[in-house]
């Protein structure tokens, strides 16, 4: 799907200017949310309806003490392709308040301008950046979260081209409660630049069975000593090797996600022993080739013969439908 994406975003043509979007914006902030499709020279309009990630924004947001009646939000997308799109979430003033969605909008400039936003709570943006030996990667890493360090950012969701030098600018972001990478270039190294934020109260990573993080990576999480949600995603881990590694938080955890990952019920058996008060989510082995096969594979080929042979004969069933 990623690679789909990238080869259509990469056939668009670059347009020198976008069309002015009338947007219900303070105008200083209009302009710089106008700046992002200009920015990526890409014709967008106006979306008819709110884009996918506006309701869980808009939750999020009143959690954060927003008003819920103070909360409206407006879509922009691609022309051409309607998923691709952002969602700008905004209070009655017209202030930016939270930007989520789908596609490559965030380079790192881009992420520069949201200095001037002054009510940006979140950012949770899929897909945001290009595959393979695509030259705009480097743009798209995250360390232009260099500017929000002492914004009132407190919500980070992001992937795709973001890697550790974003790791480690969003680790300064001292309001910051709520941080997930997936399907990023991010690494198990790049926990360690959140060891010891104050805010922190979740943090998840997922990164499709890559040796760059592996179980080892709950020590390094476990260093984040205010977490009350904890996500470790598709990876192969154990209880000795990974799940003991969870101690420092016994009787604090209300969450941990466990999604798209391979275990023995055994060690899941010990995990609940030791947090009890804690929801574990799993996922069912015969459904992780349906969510993403190349996932299944990978985790195939880590994990003892035991835990292989069920994955292995749900990839097998997937492929002979």
């Amino acid at each position: 799907m990623k690679h789909l994406l990238s080869a259509f975003l990469l056939s668009l043509p670059l347009l020198g200017n976008a069309a002015e979007l009338n947007l219900p914006l303070h105008p200083a902030e209009a302009k710089i949310i106008q700046g992002i499709a200009v920015t990526e020279g890409v014709e967008v309009v106006l979306g008819s309806k709110p884009g996918f990630s506006a309701r869980g924004a808009a939750e999020t947001l009143v959690s954060l003490g927003v008003p819920k009646d103070d909360i409206a939000s407006v879509t922009i997308q691609f022309k051409e392709r309607e998923a691709v799109a952002f969602t700008v979430t905004h209070d009655k003033a017209g202030h930016v308040l939270a930007i989520t969605g789908n596609g490559p909008w965030l380079r790192n400039s881009t992420l520069r301008s949201f200095k001037a936003l002054p009510e940006l709570r979140i950012i949770r943006m899929d897909h945001n950046g290009f595959v393979g030996k695509d030259p705009r990667i480097p743009e798209f890493d995250g360390s232009g979260f260099d500017a929000l360090t002492d914004s009132k950012l407190a919500d980070i969701k992001i992937g795709l081209s973001f890697s550790d030098k974003g790791m480690e600018q969003c680790a300064k972001i001292k309001t910051l409660r709520s941080f997930s990478v997936a399907h990023s270039q991010a690494t198990g190294a790049g926990i360690a630049f959140f060891a010891g934020h104050p805010g922190l109260t979740s943090f998840s990573i997922s990164e499709m069975g890559k040796p760059s993080v592996t179980e080892k990576a709950l020590g390094a999480i476990a260093k984040i000593p205010n977490l009350t949600r904890v996500g470790l995603g598709e990876c192969y881990v154990t209880y000795a090797g990974g799940f003991a590694l969870l101690a420092p938080f016994k009787g604090k955890l209300t969450e941990i996600n466990l999604s798209m990952c391979v275990a023995a019920q055994a060690d899941l058996d010990k995990l609940r022993a030791d947090h009890p008060e804690a929801k574990i989510i799993t996922t069912p082995v015969a459904e992780i080739p349906k969510r993403h096969i190349g996932v299944a594979m990978s985790l195939a080929k880590q994990v003892p013969p035991a835990l292989a042979a069920p994955l292995n004969a749900a990839i097998e069933l997937l492929r002979k439908k």
